[in-house]
């Protein structure tokens, strides 16, 4: 009998391996599986690590980490570099080689990733950390972009099942279809759920909060990603010459710099990993380097009136943090540039501060919180507003919000065609009353 337990301890996570006599009552040996990360700057760019528990580097890891996913945003490969931990930890708790993996060790993948623990009649499972099925699925894609990489076409995670799945455009006649793999988890949602976006009912709560409870920075911050559709760190990113006026029109330019942080990442803009190349052409083309987003006189009004009260007050008041840690990178000027939205210390503020007050403001403005699941992200539900606002009040088309929300593809935009229990509820009664008004009778 093997008998495997997860511990974790201030280093993080490690697996301990027993082997039992088959009456199960005397140890044989046992042995700890711990892969290790690292990262190391040089030369102004970073290259992570992975070692097995012999601390061998893994030097396919590596190839991928540092090449395949260069561009990558920095909470990308923050989340492949956990996935392939995950993986190689499995691969050495049962002994497997990664090109060879047949069904029934997919299977035990997905029992491991889930953090089930079991009796089994080989092992025994004592595991603490459970997954959700979206972030099971989310590690499998990393490994079937990993295995690509590497070139095992024939791999059990690639294989595709005979089911296919059909999304039809809305106000469309085009069909998606959408391959499902064989080693897959299916995402499974309650009846009820928090609603995925802010209707312009809430907006209206959470701004009357804000300016009753906070200061001109809460409200700018909700207003950025509700009228404009900004993610959250687009917004943290936002710095004094990403405002742009042009042909009377004022515009904002997401972008990355060298200097930003991870909470700072403006998503399908291109990632900076040094500075020289803010000089490349790439760097300068609109949807590749740069996307501009247009304001309204009356939000660009607040930013100002923001940016001369709070960082005039928070410079003089933390003139040393000001100056290390909120000046950002300028690409477009040879003026002092700095980040817009700092904390009361001067520096740039953070997304889990941010994070919290606006958790307080949505409480306060009487909203439903999801405490249980990370995926309806409170940030996310203002920009969700913006794309149902469009949808329901606009009657845009997909391919228009598709470039008002900035997305790659349609596949993406689809999400936000999602209507919250209200809607549905709506709808119906909307549709029953335009039957009856067809036929009367019906009322009889």
């Amino acid at each position: 009998m093997i008998y495997i337990m997860e511990e974790k301890n201030k280093y993080g996570t490690h697996y301990i391996k027993t082997y039992n006599s088959d009456d199960n009552n005397i140890e044989l040996f046992k042995e700890i599986i711990n892969i290790h990360s690292a990262s190391i700057d040089l030369d102004n760019k970073t290259y992570r690590y992975l070692y097995d528990s012999n601390m061998n580097m893994i030097s396919s890891a590596f190839n991928f980490l540092n090449i395949e996913l260069e561009n990558s945003s920095i909470n990308n490969i923050f989340s492949a570099i956990n996935a392939l931990k995950l993986l190689y930890s499995f691969l050495e708790l049962y002994s497997l080689d990664l090109q060879t993996l047949t069904k029934r060790d997919a299977n035990n993948l997905l029992t491991f990733l889930e953090g089930r623990s079991m009796i089994g009649t080989l092992y025994t499972l004592d595991l603490k950390t459970q997954r959700s099925d979206s972030t099971i699925n989310s590690y499998l894609s990393v490994y079937r972009s990993y295995i690509s990489f590497l070139g095992y076409s024939d791999s059990i995670l690639l294989n595709k099942s005979n089911y296919q799945r059909t999304i039809t455009v809305p106000d469309s006649e085009n069909k998606i279809k959408v391959d499902a793999y064989d080693v897959n988890r299916k995402n499974y949602k309650s009846d009820f759920t928090v609603p995925q976006y802010i209707s312009l009912e809430d907006f209206r709560k959470l701004l009357h909060v804000v300016r009753e409870e906070y200061t001109l920075r809460e409200e700018c911050m909700i207003r950025l990603m509700y009228e404009c559709g900004l993610r959250i760190g687009e917004v943290l990113g936002l710095t004094n010459e990403d405002i742009i006026e042009k042909m009377n029109i004022t515009y904002l330019f997401l972008r990355n710099r060298y200097s930003d942080s991870p909470d700072q990442f403006a998503k399908n803009c291109m990632n900076i990993n040094f500075p020289d190349l803010y000089k490349s052409s790439k760097y300068k083309t609109k949807s590749v380097g740069y996307q501009p987003v247009a304001i309204s006189d009356n939000l660009l009004e607040k930013l100002n009136d923001y940016i001369n009260i709070y960082h005039s007050n928070n410079k003089t008041k933390f003139k040393e943090n000001y100056e290390k840690f909120n000046i950002a990178d300028s690409v477009s000027s040879k003026d002092t540039n700095f980040y817009l939205f700092i904390n009361s210390l001067g520096k740039p503020l953070s997304a889990n501060l941010w994070n919290k007050y606006l958790r307080e403001i949505f409480k306060k403005a009487g909203l439903e919180v999801d405490v249980d699941h990370r995926e309806n992200n409170l940030n996310h539900r203002l920009r969700h507003g913006f794309a149902m606002f469009m949808v329901k009040y606009k009657h845009v088309h997909i391919l228009e919000l598709k470039e008002l929300l900035r997305h790659r593809s349609l596949a993406s935009v689809l999400i936000y065609y999602r209507p919250t229990d209200e809607d549905i509820i709506d709808l119906r009664t909307q549709l029953v009353e335009s039957i009856y008004e067809v036929i009367p009778e019906l009322s009889l």
